[in-house]
């Protein structure tokens, strides 16, 4: 707050003061004024601040536990509207109730949610009008400003303060205001406070790897507990949607349906790379190579900076935005008006239906194998071939080709043009979606397995974790990048020494590595090993560098719930997961499928199994957002026989398929 706003409001708090200050030393003065301000800004906003009741629910979200005690709401109109913090509201309550000003307690009914800034209206029926704050004007808000947070939990007389001050503006892609007031479940939901009683915003977790979707990101951002690092969406944003919001209808993150060029997005232009089908840049008719270069005339240079004018806007939301197209001379400009959009149709990556060679030249990619009924074997491309070109798009590496395939859809008619021997060929083929079938056989393998020294199991641990996990790791040629595979295992260590020779045969033939871990207690998996797994899993690939389309998360039963979590978590590490007799967990929502990664999951069944119905239920969900799932049924032994175990190998190799 500027000072001479500062002294005014010290001036107005002289009169307040319930001791005589001017016979204090002027320091002492200047606390009792502060001390005398603050209690007037707290006072002038206490009413609006409600006590909320739930009942029934979840008792937690992934590793986070939810709050079971009384939470916190900020009245925002005369006629009984409350908003609060979507953390307040991640269990699924069965019932809300309200305790007014007055201290009558009413019933409340959650009229809508807003998952872009991770909030909740509710409706409550009052007898007469309540208070309701004043917002603070957006361009008064400045870095430096007192910040008094409050919350009203388990006293219902008073209001929970905590003291600080903004310490930066525009936070969170430009959503939120920063302060470093401690803020925590006891206020979340309540409003930061200026020293003047004006609201600035509505105490929310938050954190920048939430999409907005899923109960894992209404509790995001919970890892700030009084840190001094808390956050509140400006109360004046909550006024100017509060007549679309309270109709009923959730507001949802805007989204353009496009894939930006990886790396670092506060260096990387917002080049596109992929465009989803049917979405609002595909109607908009951008292209893969088309670069953005302003939202709204405001210019852009980099992905960091578009996502910052972005993120703020809800679907339905109309923006314009400035592509560029081409380089030098011939490139062209032209606007694009969009509406974005609340939900993107599942993206299906293409398939052309080749398992690459293990070495690639500037001659093309190399054909090691090609997919048995594949677009490509009914375009008579074949092993040893090289292909050149897909599409309009040269091809001189495989990253080249996936990129090719990323941007045109199942269905599409594609020329590709290859090499055979020293002939140019010319063929056409029209893209399928990725099979779902496991191959039968494998001609492409390691090589002769015949005699086969047994590979001994070895440790790797993380020192600071008490399990240990422990790894055969099989000799592979220098040019070709070993299969990694992360197994959830029982703990028991007859059962891990039996699922080691079981896998003897594979890890030789296929090139896999298999890395056995244990849970962290007696009782089995946990959703407090994920930490553990994630570590593990750097330590893996950071040690073993395994093929990238070949990394993947398997477990059974819980193990197999907590592998599908940690999976769908990190898309960009894992190429697969499989689950042994494991449905998917109740709390996951399952993620939308993006053309940055191609996951695939193995879904294995026992004969007999209980979870069978809700396992094919789930599988039913991951196709339905365009995940490919293949079905394997096994014996009801909890045992892999060799049969599954060789199955699965041969799963993995075809991961590197395109």
């Amino acid at each position: 707050m500027p000072k001479n706003k500062l002294s005014h409001v010290l001036i107005l708090a002289w009169g307040l003061c319930l001791v005589r200050s001017d016979t204090l030393p002027a320091s002492e003065q200047n606390y009792a004024l502060l001390d005398a301000a603050i209690h007037q800004a707290t006072a002038a906003v206490a009413d609006s601040v409600v006590q909320i009741l739930t009942v029934g629910g979840l008792d937690r979200v992934g590793k986070t536990q939810l709050s079971q005690g009384p939470l916190t709401g900020l009245i925002i109109s005369e006629d009984g509207f409350i908003v609060s913090s979507a953390f307040n509201f991640a269990q699924k309550p069965s019932s809300i109730l309200v305790r007014l000003p007055g201290g009558k307690q009413v019933p409340a009914e959650l009229v809508a949610r807003d998952f872009n800034r991770m909030l909740v209206l509710l409706k409550v029926s009052a007898d007469e009008p309540l208070p309701v704050p004043t917002a603070v004007p957006t361009p008064e808000m400045a870095v430096g400003q007192w910040t008094i947070a409050l919350g009203r939990t388990f006293q219902t007389d008073e209001v929970d303060v905590s003291l600080g001050i903004v310490s930066a503006l525009d936070r969170m892609q430009g959503r939120v205001v920063q302060t470093d007031a401690n803020i925590s479940a006891a206020n979340y939901g309540g409003p930061l406070v200026d020293i003047r009683g004006r609201v600035y915003g509505v105490l929310v977790p938050m954190s920048p790897q939430s999409d907005g979707t899923g109960p894992e990101s209404e509790v995001a951002g919970t890892e700030f507990y009084d840190s001094g690092i808390g956050f509140a969406v400006p109360l004046e944003h909550v006024n100017s949607v509060l007549n679309r919001w309270r109709k009923g209808s959730d507001l949802l993150p805007g989204k353009m349906g496009v894939g930006l060029k990886s790396g670092s997005s506060y260096v990387e232009p917002p080049t596109i790379t992929t465009v989803w089908p049917s979405s609002p840049a595909a109607e908009a008719g951008w292209q893969q190579n088309d670069t953005i270069i302003a939202m709204n005339g405001t210019p852009v240079e980099t992905q960091a900076q578009l996502q910052f004018l972005l993120k703020p806007r809800y679907a339905g939301e109309k923006v314009t935005l400035s592509v560029r197209r081409g380089t030098g001379d011939s490139a062209e400009e032209f606007d694009s008006e969009i509406t974005l959009a609340d939900k993107l149709a599942p993206f299906r990556h293409s398939f052309l239906g080749i398992l690459p060679a293990t070495s690639s030249d500037d001659e093309g990619v190399e054909v090691g194998e090609v997919w048995p009924a594949s677009p490509a074997a009914e375009a008579g491309i074949l092993p040893l071939d090289r292909i050149r070109k897909i599409g309009i798009h040269p091809i001189h590496s495989l990253p080249e080709a996936r990129a090719a395939l990323q941007n045109l859809q199942p269905g599409e008619a594609v020329k590709i043009a290859l090499l055979r021997g020293s002939d140019e060929l010319t063929l056409q083929s029209k893209l399928s979606t990725l099979p779902e079938q496991i191959l039968a056989k494998l001609s492409a393998t390691i090589g002769d397995i015949q005699p086969m020294e047994p590979l001994e199991p070895q440790l790797l641990k993380l020192p600071e974790f008490p399990q240990e996990a422990h790894f055969l790791e099989p000799k592979t040629p220098e040019s070709q990048r070993p299969g990694l595979v992360i197994w959830l295992g029982s703990g028991k260590e007859d059962e891990e020494q039996a699922l080691f020779e079981s896998w003897q045969e594979s890890c030789q033939r296929e090139g896999i590595i298999l890395v056995v871990a244990r849970p962290g207690a007696d009782s089995g998996w946990q959703s407090d090993d994920l930490e553990y797994l994630e570590q593990l899993t750097r330590l893996a690939t950071s040690r073993f560098r395994p093929h990238p389309r070949q990394t993947v998360l398997a477990g059974q039963d819980k193990g197999g719930q907590l592998a599908y979590a940690l999976a769908f978590k990190s898309r960009r590490i894992f190429s697969g997961v499989i689950s042994d007799n494991a449905p998917l967990p109740r709390t996951l929502q399952i993620p939308e499928n993006a053309p940055s990664g191609q996951l695939a999951v193995l879904s294995i069944i026992p004969q007999n199994s209980t979870f069978a119905t809700l396992v094919k239920h789930d599988i039913g969900q991951l196709r339905q957002e365009g995940y490919p799932v293949s079905q394997l049924m096994r014996s009801p032994s909890p045992e892999l026989d060799d049969a599954t175990i060789a199955t699965i190998g041969r799963w993995i190799v075809g991961l590197n398929r395109f």
